[in-house]
């Protein structure tokens, strides 16, 4: 801050200075200058300015999430008579948000005035001028938002990410470099990311150890123990980490804002979650396999509660109800005096609101679902299994391996695909061309039916990718011979983080009265889903 000068009148008219350094590198006008022209108005108006000045340092004001609100609140509560700027374009550059929040200072009383634009807002034609400077600030803020744009896509289009920087696990080699040889002068060159033989396999290693289920913040504290800093050299932390890892840049991948999405995301102030992925122009230090298990294991993170993340039970997360389908949750009773922690599982909702949801609910102990769960994992793994499955189900007719068949069967589909591709190309090649060679409406029909061949295409592919990627059984006996010979000497988050690679949920369902009479049935992963139709 600049030395506070004392004004003619110390006791004038009480006034907010605001400052605003914009984020648009042609526009940062210096805070100082701002400031000092800020005092000098003061003083030759006969104002006092409220100490301290209300800065708002690289904020956009193409939204109105800034410190302008708080003073605003101020002129409200009459500690001031106004705000004052160095240029009203300082007070906002969105059309919306100027109209909305100039009304509510006006409303309560309040002024705002310019520094440096002398226009009484108090007269007709004072008014129109100002919303003159203030349409032309709109005009300026849309121009320059059209700039980055346009240049954000020229850099997507060609394999590079919006913003540019350092980026974990590569080597930034920038557009532009300084000269070694003349001091003060650049070295244009291509720029592109290469992966970093120091860094790489630790980025690797980090994707891993998070599809495997380590948390954000201890993997933060593992990046900083190892030296790696983020791209403006700060410590690694979970949310900055969380942000890095979905982003997809060690895939291979960038992360942009969904193009079909309505939104005006500057002007949103970046909230929007619609993200898509595209292709990058650099070299992935992961594989698409390890990318999708990061993705997947996310996803899961995402639809889990908090306290299932950090399982106090082997089964917290899995038990559902069979009467509602909702959660089941362990629930402490008193026996012989004492109070015992997770004595029961009981129905969540019947719980809650009693038969109002859930009408039947379900109450029972805790170590009976246990005991019926590990009982259920030593079925699984014994050998021939297969003679006696866990559900009811159609023998099958002929041992064969479906997910081969559908491999050969999408391989074949996707060159369909390619000559699909290929022919709606030639098609309108061709009409370009010769465009008195097609009727009236043959293009079209002619296009209409590639299409339509295109989306039928896509749905058999889809409907094969479920089938090639469906689990077998046999996958998973390893892991439960392993999960039944080791339970006794598990750790209930070790038990919970290996049996939710095998169940898709524990359900319990009432029968009749007492424990003995609740069915408890386990639901595995490579068996079609019997609650895939709950809404």
């Amino acid at each position: 801050m600049l030395p506070q000068p004392r004004t003619a009148d110390d006791d004038g008219e009480p006034w907010i200075g605001y400052i605003r350094v914009s984020t648009w590198r042609e526009e940062k006008i210096s805070p100082e200058l701002q400031e000092a022209s800020l005092r000098t108005w003061a003083a030759r108006t006969g104002r006092r300015l409220l100490e301290p000045l209300v800065i708002d340092l690289d904020a956009t004001g193409r939204n109105f999430k800034r410190r302008i609100m708080g003073a605003i609140h101020r002129v409200e509560g009459g500690e001031a008579r106004g705000i004052a700027v160095w240029k009203f374009s300082r007070f906002g550059r969105d059309r919306a948000g100027v109209a909305l929040n100039l009304a509510r200072l006006e409303r309560a009383g309040g002024r705002l005035e310019s520094a440096t634009e002398d226009i009484d807002a108090t007269t007709d034609v004072g008014r129109f001028n100002r919303d003159i400077l203030f349409a032309v600030a709109a005009f300026e803020s849309d121009r320059a938002g059209t700039q980055w744009k346009d240049a954000h896509q020229w850099r997507r289009a060609h394999g590079l990410p919006a913003t540019g920087g350092m980026r974990l696990g590569y080597i930034w080699h920038p557009r532009k470099r300084p000269d070694p040889k003349q001091p003060g002068k650049f070295i244009l060159q291509e720029e592109r990311y290469e992966p970093d033989p120091k860094a790489g396999p630790d980025v690797e290693t980090l994707y891993t150890r998070k599809a495997n289920g380590d948390g954000f913040a201890s993997l933060s504290a593992w990046l900083n123990t190892l030296g790696h800093r983020t791209g403006t050299g700060a410590l690694w932390q979970a949310e900055s980490l969380r942000r890095m890892m979905d982003a997809g840049f060690p895939a291979g991948l960038l992360r942009i804002h969904d193009p079909s999405c309505g939104c005006d995301y500057t002007a949103n102030g970046g909230n929007c979650t619609r993200w898509i992925h595209i292709d990058g122009a650099h070299e992935p230090l992961i594989t698409p396999e390890l990318w999708e298990r990061y993705e997947e294991h996310r996803k899961t993170t995402k639809a889990t509660t908090p306290r299932a993340r950090r399982p106090v039970y082997p089964l917290t997360g899995l038990m559902r109800c069979g009467a509602c389908r909702g959660d089941a949750s362990a629930n402490s009773a008193r026996r012989k005096g004492q109070q015992i922690r997770g004595y029961a599982y009981m129905c969540g909702a019947r719980g809650h609101a009693g038969k109002t949801i859930c009408e039947l609910g379900v109450w029972v102990q805790r170590l009976i679902v246990e005991d019926e769960v590990r009982m259920w994992v030593a079925r699984e793994a014994a050998p021939g299994i297969d003679a006696t499955p866990s559900a009811p189900r159609p023998e099958p007719t002929h041992a064969v391996d479906e997910r081969a068949i559908a491999a050969r069967d999408r391989a074949r589909l996707q060159a369909e695909a390619d000559k699909l591709s290929a022919a709606l190309v030639n098609l309108r090649v061709d009409r370009a061309a010769n465009p008195d060679e097609y009727g009236p409406g043959e293009y079209e029909a002619a296009r209409d039916r590639i299409r339509e061949q295109q989306r039928s295409n896509r749905a058999a592919m889809e409907r094969l990718v479920v089938v090639e990627t469906t689990p077998h059984r046999a996958d998973y006996v390893p892991l439960m011979l392993d999960l039944n010979d080791a339970w006794d000497h598990m750790t209930y988050q070790e038990l919970n983080s290996l049996l939710r690679q095998i169940a898709r949920r524990v359900v319990i369902t009432r029968e009749g009265r007492g424990s003995d009479r609740t069915r408890v049935d386990v639901h595995p992963i490579w068996e079609p889903d019997p609650w895939a139709d709950q809404a």
